[in-house]
């Protein structure tokens, strides 16, 4: 069928991202991932300690070693993969999880991995630390991660409110990163200049991320969202595509 080009073909992809946002979907590929990614770290350091009991009864290698290895390393690969896709679908952006992310739960992985050897085969000296090792580690993922969502959750409450007290205002980009040719999108800094309600020039900076076809240009136009108490607070300013009004408008190039 014959797309309509009344319509602004721009705002129609960002309207097609937010619809997608947050699907079920997306939800259980993360889901998938996340069990493919922790069963995968799991039964690679398993059959660490396969290995181990191969070399201590002198009896070769045993099969829970070699199936350990050659199906935990796909698993984890494949895992990422598709926590990846999954995860840009479901919040819009590439680098973004809704989650406590991948890392946590393949150090998990690797955790329960390295418990299941070593009751399945008892290690003495500095190869009967690594269980404790891996779960401090995994422990200090967790807590970075639960952190950085908290952190998160906050921002996004603050922008929620500030959708409602804040004010809104035109702004001209003054700079962005050139894109490489044969890159498919751009993570890098925006600067954009403002004037607040007082009359003031002011300039922001924000880290962002833009496919192509979405990237703005220099000297272009955006909108910015401040808290008109504080607008020198580069923290409580959002930067937006023109037109922006909402918290997905506003989130739309970060989050």
């Amino acid at each position: 069928m014959k797309k309509s080009n009344t319509t602004d073909p721009i705002a129609r992809r960002r309207q097609r991202i937010a619809r997608q946002r947050g699907g079920n979907a997306a939800l259980w590929g993360i889901l998938v991932a996340h069990a493919m990614i922790l069963g995968g770290g799991m039964l690679v350091v398993r059959s660490l300690f396969g290995f181990l009991e191969g070399n201590v009864t002198n009896a070769g290698e045993p099969p829970l070693a070699i199936f350990g290895m050659a199906a935990g390393l796909p698993f984890i690969i494949f895992g990422f993969f598709v926590h990846i896709g999954a995860c840009r679908r479901f919040t819009g952006k590439l680098l973004s999880s809704p989650g406590i992310g991948a890392g946590p739960i393949l150090f998990l992985g690797f955790a329960l991995g390295a418990w299941w050897g070593a009751l399945s085969h008892p290690v003495f000296g500095l190869l009967g630390l690594i269980p404790t090792v891996l779960t401090a580690i995994a422990v200090l993922f967790l807590s970075i991660s639960l952190f950085l969502r908290m952190r998160r959750s906050s921002k996004n409450e603050l922008l929620r409110r500030m959708i409602n007290e804040g004010k809104i205002a035109a702004a001209l980009i003054t700079d962005i990163p050139a894109i490489d040719p044969s890159s498919a999108g751009l993570i890098g800094t925006i600067t954009v200049r403002f004037t607040d309600m007082n009359g003031v020039h002011r300039w922001v900076q924000k880290i962002g991320q833009w496919k192509r076809r979405d990237l703005p240009q220099m000297g272009g136009i955006a909108t910015v969202l401040y808290d008109p108490r504080q607008p020198e607070n580069d923290a409580g300013i959002w930067v937006g595509p023109p037109g922006s009004t909402t918290v997905t408008d506003f989130t739309f190039w970060h989050s």
